[in-house]
């Protein structure tokens, strides 16, 4: 392969990369400034970041009013601080992960131009993180924890391999992960891990990392669960750990996903690895240590994915850290050429730098999606404003089984969600709250409005409503707008009291 080619590739892969940068933002910020929910779980995002901006309980026992989440509070109490100054918006919660999301590109783009020494290849990383949008179901900017999870780890990473002899990068790293861990629970399983390697590479100098990662973990947790009585272990960690796991799961997500979707770069990392070991030996791991970071990053991906009901937004970790697989390979790889170089020597890096592009474009092409079916048009928002005043001008409480927000756009008490709801009742193993059952059974709402989504037909639930209310009518999507991303759902049918 000549020189001439392979900078024709390269040149190539920038264009691509520009082209899917200009694309996110085409795609995200329409999506981003869409008044009403994208995804059915940010009604109930936003709902507990409210509860968090109006000082109310968040970890309570399981009730009709409200649920929380089995995330941990980093996200909604940074929503809290909005709604103080904005008020409720989802707006404000996309704005948390449209801005992780930045972070993270420009993360990706600086350690990826530190390693190289390339801003081609910089330039060509960040791409590819923004151009996996579609592969990681355009949760990019959605009211979800996993944006600014990435964010603080990919940050903690970086502190950490590149803390030399500062000892004050070290504690900030501690830092970072603390803040990942309280965002999202899989950030432990990513901070033992780094803290072992530490511990290799630096000695006593690893407790720099754990201590503040202790410290500002363990403590907060333990007087949160003390505050509020145990609950706040019962929903983090039993109910956030009452998903079961499927061994098929994770064969799929590593034949279907890290060698499917995401192959491109899988391929390029494998590259790395064999060849690193032929060279290196396993020094390569210390060396190059973000490998290391790879490797943690899939673990937690693959995790997530294993778990019934663990989604595609889990395999973002993964994705950040394969993004930065062809710069790695570079900072490993590329020979200084001098004139005494052998030409076999040049051969065969020219032939290993064209793979390498080639498996990049591979990953571009991978990403594609068409964005005019996920930007929401104007009649669904249209169709949300529709919803929202049927709601407005129904006599009495409404619960909107699947979209709180609805009701507290309409100037309504809002009450749970009902997928929550079927969370904290041990994914419907537990029985339904005696509140609950008593609005029920005493018509205390005047309308109840469902989805019919795979939450809303839990077996007691369906039998409690059908015995006190009856199906009036059907709601069409011009009178109530359908989500665009994870589960696709919509307001369907219209329940209300029966009448003696």
């Amino acid at each position: 392969m000549k020189a001439a080619s392979i900078r024709l590739l390269q040149s190539g892969a920038v264009l691509v990369a520009i082209f899917f940068i200009l694309l996110f933002f085409f795609t995200a910020l329409p999506r981003l400034l869409y008044p009403y929910d994208l995804d059915f779980i940010e009604d109930s995002m936003l709902m507990e970041a409210l509860r968090f901006a109006q000082g109310q309980p968040v970890y309570v026992p399981p009730n009709a009013d409200f649920n929380p989440h089995v995330y941990m509070p980093l996200f909604f109490w940074i929503g809290a601080a909005l709604f103080r100054i904005g008020g409720p918006s989802l707006v404000l919660l996309r704005l948390i992960s449209f801005t992780a999301t930045l972070v993270t590109t420009i993360l990706i783009y600086w350690i990826s131009l530190r390693e190289s020494g390339l801003r081609w290849v910089g330039l060509t990383c960040a791409g590819l993180f923004l151009g996996g949008y579609h592969i990681n179901g355009f949760w990019y900017e959605v009211a979800r924890v996993d944006p600014l999870f990435v964010a603080l780890m990919l940050a903690g990473f970086a502190l950490a391999f590149y803390a030399g002899d500062a000892n004050r990068r070290l504690v900030l790293s501690g830092v970072m992960f603390a803040l990942a861990a309280f965002t999202k629970q899989t950030g432990f399983i990513v901070a033992i891990g780094l803290a072992l390697y530490l511990f290799i590479k630096f000695g006593w100098r690893a407790w720099l990392f754990l201590i503040p990662f202790s410290g500002l973990t363990l403590v907060p947790m333990l007087l949160l669960n003390w505050s509020t009585n145990g609950w706040f272990f019962y929903h983090i960690f039993y109910i956030g750990s009452a998903d079961p796991a499927e061994t098929s799961r994770l064969v799929n997500f590593f034949t279907k996903e890290v060698f499917g979707v995401m192959a491109g770069l899988s391929l390029i990392a494998v590259l790395v690895i064999v060849l690193g070991t032929q060279r290196r030996g396993l020094k390569v791991l210390l060396q190059q240590p973000w490998l290391i970071g790879l490797v943690l990053a899939i673990v937690i991906s693959a995790v997530g994915r294993m778990r019934v009901g663990g989604n595609i937004n889990n395999r973002m970790p993964a994705y950040a850290l394969l993004c930065l697989t062809p710069a790695i390979l570079i900072q490993v790889f590329v020979p200084q050429f001098s004139s005494n170089t052998h030409l076999t020597d040049r051969s065969l890096f020219l032939w290993r730098n064209g793979i390498v592009t080639s498996l990049v474009l591979v990953q571009f092409v991978l990403g594609k999606y068409s964005p005019q079916r996920y930007i929401p048009s104007s009649f669904m928002k249209q169709s949300g404003d529709r919803l929202v005043q049927t709601i407005a001008h129904s006599k009495g409480p409404i619960l909107v089984m699947m979209h709180p927000y609805y009701s507290l756009l309409a100037g309504k008490k809002p009450s749970t969600q009902i997928a929550t709801l079927w969370y904290v009742r041990h994914r419907g193993e537990l029985p339904l709250p005696d509140d609950f059952v008593n609005k029920i059974q005493s018509h205390y709402y005047s309308v109840i409005i469902s989805d019919e989504s795979s939450f809303d037909p839990q077996p007691d639930l369906q039998q409690l409503i059908t015995e006190y209310y009856i199906q009036t009518e059907m709601l069409s999507l011009s009178e109530a707008p359908t989500t665009l991303t994870g589960v696709i759902v919509h307001p369907k049918v219209i329940y209300r009291p029966e009448q003696p």
